[in-house]
């Protein structure tokens, strides 16, 4: 411990030369560099984050573990998506191309995952007990303005609806069978009857979406992860039992097996279903936050382990599906798997069931940061200038960042004055004596009633866009060619680029980049080159599949 800060060293390398998270370990009070020299501004650490750790309120401490941790990424990121794997494999190539595709999303996810991570730390360094206060919008704001705050604050709703939105169509279409036995004969409306048990299930699923902090839902998270086996083991099981049966054409299983798409379109295609995958990225920093004792050993171990085991998942499930090809009429597969089984599969039904509980564990994840955006953003503020009351004291929160006080602390400043570039939220001209006494809305102290009807709000809607919607394959394709390339790697990697630069340039002119740093920023730069572009031809394509085909 110095000046109340914990001095943290990496011991796990990453691919890129090292984990980013290590290029600051060590340095002297890396959250906050020098004062203004001859006029220009230096990024400075959040007030509240310098803190000795002797200091903290019993209530205000890090309380989650690389399991909870762990699992509340994976509750997030595995899930219905890998039901469109064993398309992605059998177009792109299943015994080859696939793989690897997937393999080098995984790869790049987790080096996305550690830039944030190292981004958060340099700006403020954690404390081993107090909670964090960083977020994805936070960040993103530091580096390029309070536009870019609320680009990432719109961008982090969006894909968390349309998350929800793609997660309710799977719900609906998998649970076909169900409904058919539950829904009221008396529904006269065809979309009603068919969306029956799909409303259902967000009615009983709504008042979760009123927890206050992403930890509380570990448990949810290890219970999605056993379905999520469960389901894999039923599709294996049915695949080898397919391939191992002899067809009319008296060819083996293996003939049905391709190295290499058919055509660069039918890469371009998959291409979305892959990165939608690993979509988890507004959650990693909220979870980091929580994560007790957050040394880069234990957040490497907690990356590593995190995509390590999404990954394997995905290949079996992936590989298994598409081979299943041969049992399908026309050797084809949908973009859900479980839609090319036998509606009265016993085996398959445990599958859907399965599935049908991951799901409705992870829709409070897709739905609380949604809602906690929200809320800081646009209800709280209201709150406060109508005078509106809230019970209870002002506390920090732990799943969407910090109070409102803290939002509209300027991020940047110098010797003097503040710089006119507004912050995140708009700046606060009160003394310190006024904000400390004044008592606001934040997360942790909001009445029920406004937790709940955000929440409604928010996943309400998104079940009625989705009772809409014909195909997983539509959410899919749209999300993963635009917001997830842009949410996954762009801003990831321009945050990190820029923060770290202007933090360099304001230290020591002899002071070089480490190996670790100079192989990071190179990697971000070629993930700004490789995907902008790549961005701009999915979502094309993505439009041109969706709406003129």
């Amino acid at each position: 411990m110095t000046n109340g800060e914990t001095t943290v060293q990496s011991t796990l390398p990453v691919v890129g030369g090292g984990d980013p998270t290590a290029d600051f370990a060590g340095q002297d009070n890396p959250g906050s560099t020098p004062e203004m020299e001859n006029g220009q501004g230096t990024l400075v650490g959040h007030p509240n984050n310098h803190h000795n750790d002797d200091e903290n309120p019993s209530d205000e401490v890090r309380i989650g573990t690389i399991s909870s941790a762990r699992f509340n990424i994976l509750s997030t990121m595995v899930g219905g998506g890998c039901l469109s794997l064993p398309l992605a494999f059998q177009q792109s190539g299943n015994a080859l191309t696939g793989p690897l595709m997937l393999l080098g999303t995984a790869v790049l996810t987790d080096f996305c995952f550690r830039l944030l991570v190292a981004t958060s730390v340099h700006l403020h360094p954690p404390q081993s007990s107090r909670p964090g206060k960083d977020t994805f919008e936070s960040i993103t704001s530091v580096a390029f303005g309070a536009k870019a705050y609320v680009f990432s604050m719109g961008l982090v709703v969006l894909m968390c609806f349309f998350g929800a939105v793609g997660y309710s169509v799977l719900l609906r279409d998998m649970m076909e069978p169900v409904n058919d036995a539950i829904a009221p004969h008396f529904i006269t409306s065809p979309w009603l009857y068919k969306n029956f048990t799909m409303f259902l299930v967000i009615f009983f699923v709504t008042p979760f979406c009123t927890l206050r902090n992403l930890t509380a839902l570990k448990d949810c998270g290890a219970a999605s992860m056993v379905s999520v086996l469960i389901l894999g083991s039923c599709i294996v099981f049915r695949s080898v039992e397919c391939n191992l049966k002899t067809d009319d054409t008296g060819e083996p299983w293996y003939k049905y097996l391709t190295l290499f798409p058919e055509s660069w379109r039918d890469l371009l295609d998959v291409l979305p279903l892959f990165i939608s995958c690993f979509v988890c990225h507004y959650n990693i920093l909220p979870v980091h936050n929580e994560l007790k004792d957050p040394s880069p050993a234990r957040v490497s171990w907690w990356l590593r382990s995190t995509l390590l085991f999404s990954c394997t998942i995905y290949i079996i499930i992936g590989f298994a599906g598409s081979a299943y090809a041969k049992c399908t009429p026309g050797n084809k597969i949908h973009g859900n798997i479980l839609l090319d089984f036998d509606k009265k599969d016993p085996l398959l039904m445990v599958g859907r069931m399965c599935l049908a509980v991951t799901i409705t564990l992870a829709f409070p994840m897709l739905v609380i940061p949604a809602r906690d955006i929200l809320l800081r953003s646009l209800i709280f503020p209201i709150m406060t200038k109508t005078g509106s009351t809230v019970d209870g004291r002002l506390a920090s929160e732990t799943v969407g960042g910090g109070t409102l006080e803290e939002l509209e602390r300027p991020l940047l400043q110098d010797d003097e004055e503040e710089i006119a570039e507004p912050s995140p939220s708009s700046y606060n001209t009160e003394s310190e004596s006024e904000m400390e006494g004044r008592v606001g809305p934040t997360i942790s102290n909001a009445p029920i009633m406004i937790l709940l009807s955000t929440s409604v709000v928010i996943f309400w809607s998104a079940g009625a866009l989705a009772s809409s919607v014909a195909s997983i394959e539509i959410v899919w394709d749209l999300l993963g060619s635009s917001l997830s390339i842009l949410l996954s790697y762009l801003i990831p990697a321009g945050t990190y680029l820029v923060i770290t630069k202007v933090q360099t340039d304001l230290e020591e002119q002899s002071r070089p980049y480490t190996a670790r740093q100079y192989w990071s920023r190179m990697l971000c730069w070629a993930l700004l080159w490789t995907f902008f572009p790549l961005m701009i031809v999915s979502t094309t394509n993505a439009i041109i599949n969706t709406f003129f085909k």
